[in-house]
């Protein structure tokens, strides 16, 4: 082979790997996660609202969380305790929050089970919520101080395990899944298992992707 046509293989080869390299690294676009299944639309500034369902007296509700707003909804249960779910300044947040309400107007009590939600992607990945034993684990290899007494303050702003609501009460907390990868379009938070009374129910919200575009 030549030494000229060596050279243009070459070049174009350089030229090649570094449009690939700068694709590879090129961060992704911003986006919101919305209510509703995945469709082709334009990006809105408005802030989408959560998702409601009633079902036989019971209210549900369930909003996706920005970190801003997962703070500011764990500062109305521990003003003091701060997010934690946060991650430092300039690192990927690793979480997914999910305000849930119970809102009991049947006559019966209703009883949540949180470790039966389940996440499912367009692209078949899933994820279980994150309890108190997660966490707890994941402060003993941090070796946090005081992790058995943090954990009892997170207590009552996660959905950790069976939960009572009682006929006219209501009942708010997060339910807090670990980050997806990036190539997902749309999920589907799907309920299994919500008794109310005797009866047993199942119930799925849909969420998508909606990008930013510049």
């Amino acid at each position: 082979m030549s030494n000229p046509l060596r050279r243009c293989m070459l070049t174009g080869f350089a030229l090649a790997t570094l449009a690939t390299c700068a694709l590879a690294a090129r961060p992704p676009h911003p986006y919101r996660i919305v209510p509703g299944p995945y469709r082709k639309a334009p990006a809105s500034a408005e802030r989408p609202g959560p998702s409601r369902f009633v079902l036989a007296g019971l209210t549900v509700e369930i909003e996706f969380l920005e970190p801003p707003e997962r703070f500011r909804f764990v500062e109305t249960i521990d003003p003091d305790l701060g997010d934690p779910f946060a991650v430092p300044p300039g690192q990927p947040q690793r979480f997914l929050a999910f305000r849930v309400s119970f809102k009991n107007d049947s006559p019966g009590d209703v009883h949540f089970q949180p470790g039966n939600v389940i996440l499912v992607t367009d692209r078949k990945e899933h994820r279980y919520p994150i309890d108190l034993t997660d966490m707890y684990r994941a402060a003993y290899h941090r070796r946090a101080e005081n992790a058995e007494e943090r954990m009892n303050r997170i207590a009552p702003i996660l959905f950790d395990s069976s939960t009572r609501i009682r006929s006219k009460e209501e009942v708010s907390r997060l339910l807090v899944f670990s980050q997806l990868p990036e190539k997902w379009k749309e999920f589907g938070l799907h309920f299994s298992f919500i008794q109310i009374d005797s009866e047993t129910h199942t119930l799925s919200f849909a969420f998508h992707k909606r990008v930013l575009k510049d």
